[in-house]
């Protein structure tokens, strides 16, 4: 006999719960601070209450209409909140953009999505072709309409069928694939998000790529809670400094930007989301948390579709239990509910099951099904329920990985590189912890995979991707191995790429070349076969092993203890190798 689906009470939308809340905190806390931007350039809820105010208005005035699409731009900056309220005050849906991504991917995503305008500062804003509605100075004065007037969300006056914003994730097809999401299923969120009760006056870290909907939770829940939200820029290094500078007092990360971060500070809230959580960085996290909730949710199911929170006594270790307005059972291959303690793939459905894509022909959109006359979206995850009606999430029954919280199908990555004539075939893979990409290449007719043809993949996966989801090994293999199954082994190319990884550094080169200090160069070393795993050349190239941001950041951390030096993130990705990082440090310490 199967176990019933885990069921909570649907949460019932209600009219303007964003514009409500705005109003809310701008009339009680008028001069409190609501929103800080990297720069630490700030605003308060009385000047967010302005900005979301004017930028409405000039929405409007540039013949922004309701149901149009406005990308937004202005996610690390002061008005990220006030951007997503004016969009939605105006009826427009927001399509979620990242101004770190690359033009080309960002031109691409607007012109799929239809956007009619771009709300943003950024200096790069016109590249993308549209129209620029600027974010800049609009809490100085407004020229919209006055805040009772902001009805978004009126579920009695609109469609529940309307659409609140656009997020993009990967595809298997080469190119990203947009997700739809509902007015309802976002009022819903925020009803689920202010239930979270957050201290008003508190403050929480947004860290998260903009591009990315984890990043709406990072806005949203402190909005609605009265949460001053500040954002931190973690490429920039020394994520444990910014936070006990900013007196962060709710964190929510990703594992790997958690494990990357040498001290944590005490706070109130620690949620963790975007990746499987490990039973150690739990541990951790509730040893400086007082509250520790971790998360999960597929982008098709707004962000969050289950959670553990110790504050109601839930296994953090766990995925926990629906939010309001879900349903979340597992099934067998057949759609057959299996019983407490039998793995299967998670079903979700509910108020926060997404609208679809928005092209209808892409792949993936045979995941929203009609189960038991109700609609639901099979995740692909694997999972179990647990005899204590928790969720354990156990891993994917696909190809699609995650690296550092961001989504990615490998077939994206192998259909990029064999848009290049001389790639006859690919095999992309996750290799190392905290996981980077990889990929094996097959050539046309044994063509070497020399330095030219390198340099055209990096320059493909470069304008085509985020940088934490380019790979970052590249290496040859002359056949693709299969499984008994005739599927490829993923983790046969993955031994021929450590292979070779071996050879290459095994056959480095020769590390008696002099720097200024020996024991500069042997700490260096040290330092990044702690950080890497594995021992390296003194001319080992930083990203060519497998280097990334959060990986760099550890690396300048560890320098730093050792040799008692001022080493940068920056440092680390400039110099490249450990013999020109000993240098530059060796040449600006004090004498």
């Amino acid at each position: 006999m199967s176990r019933p689906a885990l069921t909570s009470t649907p949460a019932i939308p209600h009219v303007s719960r964003a514009m409500k809340a705005l109003e809310r905190w701008a009339s009680e806390y008028p001069g409190g601070i609501g929103s800080i931007g990297i720069d630490d350039g700030e605003l308060t809820w009385g000047e967010i209450a302005t900005s979301t105010r004017t930028l409405a208005g000039r929405l409007e005035r540039a013949g922004v209409e309701a149901g149009d699409r406005v990308a937004v731009m202005a996610g690390r900056s002061r008005y990220a909140l006030s951007s997503l309220l004016a969009i939605w005050a105006n009826g427009s849906s927001a399509v979620l953009l990242d101004e770190r991504h690359p033009v080309e991917r960002l031109r691409w995503t607007t012109q799929d999505a239809g956007c009619s305008a771009l709300v943003s500062s950024e200096p790069n804003a016109a590249d993308l072709g549209l129209m620029v509605i600027e974010t800049s100075h609009s809490e100085t004065q407004s020229t919209g309409p006055t805040l009772a007037e902001l009805g978004y969300g009126d579920a009695t006056g609109r469609e529940r069928g309307a659409e609140a914003y656009v997020v993009y994730t990967s595809g298997t097809t080469g190119r990203p694939k947009g997700v739809r999401v509902g007015c309802a299923a976002l009022e819903n969120l925020l009803d689920n998000a202010e239930s979270l009760g957050y201290r008003p006056g508190s403050r929480a870290v947004s860290v998260v790529s903009p591009g990315f909907d984890g990043w709406l939770w990072s806005i949203l829940t402190p909005f609605v809670n009265g949460v001053t939200c500040v954002a931190i820029d973690p490429t920039l290094g020394n994520v444990a400094q910014a936070l006990a500078a900013r007196q962060i007092d709710n964190l929510c990360m990703t594992p790997s930007l958690y494990a990357a971060i040498e001290k944590l500070p005490p706070v109130e809230v620690a949620v963790v989301a975007g990746e499987h959580c490990p039973d150690s960085l739990v541990v951790r996290l509730q040893e400086i948390a007082d509250r520790v909730i971790n998360v999960y949710g597929p982008t098709e199911t707004t962000i969050a579709a289950t959670m553990a929170d110790t504050a109601r006594g839930d296994d953090p270790r766990s995925t926990g239990r629906p939010l309001s307005g879900y349903t979340v059972t597992v099934v067998d291959a057949h759609l057959n509910e299996v019983p407490a303690g039998v793995t299967g793939e998670i079903l979700i459905g509910g108020t926060g099951v997404a609208l679809g894509y928005v092209s209808t022909s892409a792949a993936g959109a045979d995941r929203f099904i009609d189960w038991n006359g109700a609609r639901y979206f099979r995740t692909g995850d694997l999972g179990v329920l647990r005899a204590d009606g928790q969720l354990n999430c156990l891993g994917r029954i696909d190809d699609q990985v995650k690296v550092g919280g961001f989504r990615i199908e490998l077939e994206e990555i192998e259909s990029i590189a064999c848009e290049i004539p001389d790639i006859a075939r690919a095999v992309a893979y996750l290799r190392g912890d905290p996981h980077t990409l990889a990929i094996g290449l097959q050539t046309v007719s044994g063509a070497p995979l020399d330095h030219g043809l390198r340099e055209q993949l990096t320059s493909r996966f470069a304008a085509r991707l985020p940088r934490q989801l380019c790979p970052t090994f590249l290496h040859g293999i002359v056949d693709v191995p299969l499984e008994p199954t005739g599927k490829v082994s993923r983790r046969e190319v993955a031994a021929l790429g450590d292979a070779e990884r071996s050879r290459q550094d095994d056959g480095g080169a020769d590390d008696a070349q002099p720097v200024h200090d020996g024991h500069v160069l042997d700490s260096v070393l040290s330092a990044w076969s702690g950080v890497f795993g594995h021992s390296v050349s003194a001319d080992s190239d930083f990203f060519a092993v497998g280097g990334h941001s959060l990986l760099a950041a550890q690396l300048a951390s560890r320098i730093e203890a050792e040799l008692e030096v001022t080493v940068s993130i920056t440092d680390v990705l400039t110099a490249r190798t450990p013999r020109a990082l000993a240098t530059l440090i060796d040449e600006t310490r004090p004498a």
